[in-house]
């Protein structure tokens, strides 16, 4: 006996249904909407990375390794309690603004921006002020972020304050930076021991995992970079949690110094386990984006 036509109906849109969702995973990159630490969110799946960008907020609150390690871990609570919020809040890229008005706009957590889709690829960020605006653009293995419109009254910074490879685990992390690499210093920023240079680009690592993050600033400047770790307690580097606090445009005292529009790219380089190769293959990586 034929089907209803009702239930013919049923069966095309099921059809249609899966067929579409296949299609999308299929897509080496797309965007998906979803919730983290209530927060409405972007979630962008590429091969190489998932990345969740809190529309609100305008920053990155997670960015998931292939083999899971959340690279970001940003939480909600303890809010803005220092040393303890190096465990969950203070935590994000690239939080932009800090000291003005507009200060949390690039920072997940907080809600002064708004942020819709462009295209498939491609998210544009305003703050709710209008005097802020950058766009993401989503690659294969890497992701672009474009500064657009600044307040010409206040600086900003591009920060990572995050967790590599997915642990605050000072004895066991490494960085590297363009002047040179890997560095194993213990720096403890709660102690006053920060690393302040002029850098183009860096990397952050764990030795137990076959990866490092890259950020890269497209434009070359003269001002201060950092790097330290920060623990969640008074105990520093020896803290049960903490994160990397690595900033360009950022001087001692926290003080923001970027004031034109620049451009930054941020993505995973493996390395296979080679320490030996880390710098030159982030090297090489970073030379491959700029040509």
């Amino acid at each position: 006996m034929p089907l209803p036509q009702y239930a013919r109906l049923s069966l095309w849109l099921l059809f249609g249904a899966l067929f579409l969702a296949l299609c999308i995973q299929r897509q080496p990159i797309h965007i998906t909407e979803g919730r983290y630490e209530g927060a409405g969110h972007f979630i962008i799946h590429t091969p190489a990375a998932t990345y969740y960008y809190d529309k609100a907020g305008g920053g990155l609150s997670r960015l998931i390794d292939p083999a899971g390690n959340d690279w970001i871990a940003f939480k909600r609570v303890p809010w803005n309690e220092y040393p303890a919020s190096a465990a969950s809040a203070f935590r994000g890229l690239p939080n932009f603004v800090f000291g003005s008005d507009d200060s949390g706009a690039g920072h997940p957590g907080h809600e002064m921006c708004e942020s819709k889709l462009v295209d498939d690829r491609t998210i544009r960020t305003t703050s709710k002020s209008g005097k802020w605006q950058w766009e993401w653009t989503f690659f294969e293995d890497y992701a672009k972020v474009e500064v657009l419109k600044t307040d010409p009254e206040q600086p900003y910074w591009f920060l990572y304050e995050g967790t590599p490879g997915g642990a605050f685990d000072p004895s066991r992390q490494f960085y590297g930076t363009s002047a040179g690499g890997p560095h194993r210093d213990q720096l403890d920023y709660y102690a006053g021991n920060k690393a302040f240079e002029n850098w183009q680009w860096a990397y952050f690592g764990h030795e137990a995992v076959e990866r490092v993050l890259f950020v890269v600033q497209e434009e070359a400047d003269e001002l201060s970079d950092t790097f330290s770790y920060l623990g969640n307690t008074e105990a520093g580097i020896s803290s049960p949690d903490g994160m990397v606090v690595f900033g360009f445009g950022r001087a001692d005292g926290a003080k923001p110094l970027l004031r034109k529009a620049h451009t930054f790219y941020l993505g995973f380089v493996e390395y296979g386990g080679k320490m030996g190769k880390v710098h030159r293959k982030v090297d090489q990586r970073v030379r491959k984006l700029k040509e």
